[in-house]
């Protein structure tokens, strides 16, 4: 049998100050996880007079009309057109079944990405990047994109 020396546990902090950085850093990635549900839950597409607003936790933004090449919008599937699908999240929340950033596509265009379902998908290229967005109606939100311009 061996021997066991037993000296002492960990030395224990001196002040309770010392905590403070692990609460404001669990605090913080509470916010963010809270922000992401809230992001899964209530990211939208709407048309506000001449232009695109996208209403998201981290990556919403108005894109005006004008920018968008509406001769190439379309709706695609992710599953059969590979060209479209995401390389690599460069700045972005990937969940399972829920995609949402700064994308690169493997046909090494950059796209702004907010993915649920990949088979129903709007595919709005911009002078700089590529808009993909699930959602149901794209047939129809793309005829009211034509309709203003």
């Amino acid at each position: 049998m061996d021997n066991v020396t037993f000296f002492e546990t960990i030395t224990q902090p001196r002040s309770v100050l010392s905590i403070v950085p692990i609460l404001i850093i669990m605090l913080v990635l509470f916010g963010l996880f809270i922000g992401i549900i809230f992001a899964i839950k209530n990211t939208s597409i709407s048309i506000s007079g001449k232009d695109i607003v996208i209403s998201s936790f981290l990556y919403g933004r108005k894109i005006p009309i004008s920018d968008v090449l509406l001769s190439q919008a379309q709706t695609i599937n992710l599953i059969q057109n590979n060209d479209f699908n995401v390389r690599i999240r460069t700045n972005g929340i990937g969940l399972p079944n829920f995609l949402s950033g700064w994308m690169r596509l493997n046909n090494g265009q950059r796209a702004l990405a907010f993915l649920t379902n990949r088979e129903n998908v709007l595919l709005l290229p911009t002078a700089d990047f590529v808009l993909l967005f699930s959602m149901e109606r794209t047939e129809e939100f793309i005829k009211k994109l034509n309709e203003i311009k």
